[in-house]
């Protein structure tokens, strides 16, 4: 610790160093302390590192953190969770909107048909009391999953599934091609995070895909292993574009069906 020194004289105003009862007094000041100048500027920085953190969490996280809401089908009373992923809000389940079902091999271009995995009837109570039904939801051919979401919703365009894959990371020069899309692990994303025999998926935006089979050549199929979606786009009087998501791939597939397969749905609200 640094001190200053100095002698006050005595009171006669002689040599403070002559012996005298009358002496002058020896005083000691201890200096006061200094801050480390380098200490201050390391704290300031940390402090002002802190805060920027802070400020950019609060940009990045709203764009990030998918936000849950729900919304009741004024048609049959049913509720659906949905899930707000960037600019768009998407149901997180499968469509369950039932007016008719019709038996599996029941296959029409231009007339609705309506299926539920597993049910081979008629009967519209019957179906949605299978397990499937509560599971899964309903499968659509094209013609009936064009008009099947309810008020305020509409079956998803081609493009927007792409804006949807572009926001949870598959690349720009792969989002246009056909079949398997596998940057960005985007399948994985969106699969929920049990349901699955075999790959389940993270479901990292709450979108909660499962398996739910289609309605194809064969009558209902890959139950437990992929999950297929219809989109509003066509390729032809055929064909129109859909969604594949399965166990085996990480990816999406972007990939063209006969319009009269049974796919499920996903609506995007208006």
């Amino acid at each position: 610790m640094m001190r200053f020194e100095f002698r006050i004289p005595n009171s006669e105003g002689g040599d403070s160093r002559q012996p005298t009862s009358n002496c002058a007094r020896r005083v000691v000041i201890p200096a006061k302390a200094q801050p480390e100048a380098g200490i201050s500027s390391l704290t300031t920085k940390l402090l002002t590192i802190i805060l920027l953190t802070f400020f950019l969490l609060a940009l990045i996280l709203p764009l990030c953190v998918s936000a849950q809401e729900t919304f009741t089908d004024a048609r049959d009373g049913h509720q659906y969770q949905a899930v707000v992923i960037g600019k768009q809000t998407w149901m997180a389940e499968n469509l369950a909107f039932l007016p008719k079902v019709d038996k599996v091999y029941t296959g029409l271009f231009e007339e609705e048909c309506h299926y539920v995995y597993g049910y081979d009837g008629v009967n519209t109570d019957e179906a949605r009391k299978q397990a499937e039904f509560e599971k899964y939801g309903v499968l659509y051919n094209w013609m009936a999953a064009r008009s099947a979401c309810p008020s305020g919703w509409h079956l998803p365009t081609d493009r927007e599934w792409m804006e949807l894959e572009k926001f949870i990371g598959i690349a720009d020069n792969e989002i246009i091609h056909r079949d398997w899309r596998t940057s960005g692990d985007a399948g994985t994303k969106l699969k929920s995070a049990s349901g699955w025999k075999l790959g389940n998926g993270t479901d990292a935006y709450g979108f909660k895909v499962l398996p739910g089979g289609c309605r194809g050549y064969e009558g209902f199929q890959s139950d437990g292993y992929a999950g297929y979606f219809w989109t509003a786009s066509t390729i032809d009087g055929d064909n129109g574009w859909r969604r594949g998501i399965c166990s085996d791939s990480p990816g999406i597939a972007r990939q063209e069906d006969r319009r009269y397969f049974g796919c499920s749905v996903r609506c995007v609200k208006n």
